[in-house]
């Protein structure tokens, strides 16, 4: 309000300067009136803006840092569902398979269904031809896809789940029996849960990405020969059986050319419950020859045997790639570990293993799906 008093004065003073003089007859005394006008101009411009601020207007909030290559919290999807599962009738089909099967082959757009909350006893499989499509749950303890067989599977490129979680109920005495396969190339699983004992996650072939998931189970967790990246992911194990040991992953790269392999990034590996304690728990094993697991900047709380890495029983071990970087927690320590795995601080050799350079992440991941494409 003073300076709105300061503003009015000036202006009626040069208002009763040009009433009593000739604007004409005075060259001075109009140079010093446009020094007014100009200075009335800078109050406006300078000063209008504090004038206007609401009292008590906080200053702008600071940027919210993310890790390096990070990317902002996830969008929600706005996407309406092309279909609706749900077992109550309300939706377009009463089971997966049906809207599955429903949706249009060899589709170069995502096809979205919605499966509401519901227990759903069925083999999911989604055929090479069913490409792009997108399961959308509503979240892990609501939507739940069950089977005792030894598993439901992704064979169509550009799959992706979110907020489901896929369990199989043949029980830790039947051995293998997994949860999921995937056999495709850019499957990515968002906040999904796969729930098993042996072989759980059977990340068979292609690029894939897990963030945020959760994976239960007991003896080779996570299989396969696929190039895959999981991200912020709780890795749980369970009790086995009595005899056997726990092992995280079992990856299986056959030759040194193949561009595949698993990276544990920033998760977290625990067990399942506390009474665990004298449970032997190895990081990995070589499934063939060429194997690679890489383990880094991840929170290791499970006692991990001091060797980490263990031999696969009747295979040989020919020249398996096996690497830490940068983790963290009581399983941490390397000291004690097998010569034929390598432990690193060099971010240089890390990098190698990144979203960005590992899977080409950044080409294909949702927008929708949080992730960063380089070391934290």
């Amino acid at each position: 309000m003073f300076r709105v008093s300061i503003l009015l004065e000036i202006v009626i003073f040069i208002l009763d300067e040009f009433a009593s003089q000739s604007f004409n007859s005075r060259p001075v005394y109009n140079t010093k009136l446009l020094a007014i006008v100009i200075l009335l101009a800078i109050l406006c411009c300078g000063g209008c803006q504090q004038i206007t601020q609401p009292p008590n207007a906080h200053a702008p909030s600071a940027q919210i840092i993310q890790p390096p290559g990070a990317q902002p919290p996830s969008a929600q999807i706005t996407q309406s569902p092309n279909a609706i599962v749900a077992q109550d009738g309300s939706g377009n089909y009463n089971t997966i398979m049906a809207a599955v099967l429903a949706a249009p082959t060899n589709s170069i757009e995502n096809y979205y269904i919605q499966i509401k909350e519901g227990t759903y006893n069925e083999c999911v499989q989604i055929e090479e031809w069913q490409t792009n499509i997108v399961l959308i749950g509503e979240g892990m303890d609501k939507t739940i896809i069950l089977g005792n067989k030894s598993y439901g599977g992704v064979n169509g490129k550009g799959f992706m789940a979110q907020d489901i979680t896929f369990r199989n109920t043949a029980g830790a005495n039947n051995q293998m029996a997994a949860a999921l396969r995937a056999t495709a190339d850019h499957c990515t699983f968002y906040r999904c849960q796969f729930d098993g004992f042996q072989d759980t996650l059977y990340s068979h072939v292609g690029k894939q990405f897990y963030r945020e998931c959760k994976i239960l189970g007991t003896i080779d967790l996570i299989c396969g020969d696929a190039a895959a990246v999981f991200q912020n992911c709780l890795i749980e194990a369970r009790l086995p059986l009595p005899g056997q040991y726990n092992i995280i992953t079992a990856q299986q790269r056959n030759a040194e050319n193949r561009t595949t392999g698993f990276v544990l990034q920033n998760c977290t590996l625990k067990l399942a419950t506390p009474d665990e304690d004298n449970v032997t728990v190895y990081l990995g094993r070589p499934w063939d020859k060429f194997s690679r697991t890489v383990v880094m900047q991840s929170y290791i709380d499970v006692l991990i045997n001091p060797r980490g890495w263990i031999e696969f029983e009747g295979l040989p071990l020919v020249r398996p790639f096996y690497m830490e970087y940068e983790n963290r927690g009581p399983g941490a320590n390397t000291n004690g570990r097998v010569k034929w795995a390598l432990i690193t601080s060099d971010p240089k050799i890390a990098s190698n293993f990144t979203v960005r350079h590992f899977i080409n992440g950044k080409e294909w991941i949702p927008s929708t799906v949080p992730h960063y494409l380089d070391l934290l």
